[in-house]
């Protein structure tokens, strides 16, 4: 997935379409991950799963920020892929 980052938004793209996005704000070395919305066409296809990997690969190698998923469904994420729980604790 292709990714569009924002100073607070970071949206992600298949093929130059928008699929949705994560909302975010960073303070102290913190990166609070509060909200990720799919676009309704594209619920149900793994969309939402794929965002937040990316976004996660994304904070991984671009910053030293530790994550934390206020957003419910970031940590449901990690839980999945336990090679981002690093991020939690940095």
């Amino acid at each position: 997935m292709e990714l569009q980052v924002d100073d607070e938004r970071i949206t992600g793209l298949r093929d130059g379409i928008p699929v949705g996005w994560v909302d975010f704000e960073v303070s102290n070395g913190v990166a609070r991950l509060f909200h990720t919305e799919v676009l309704p066409t594209m619920r149900n296809t793994g969309a939402g799963t794929e965002l937040v990997v990316s976004v996660l690969e994304w904070f991984r190698d671009n910053t030293a920020y530790r994550i934390v998923g206020v957003c419910p469904f970031v940590p449901v994420v990690i839980k999945r892929h336990p090679e981002f729980e690093a991020l939690t604790t940095r």
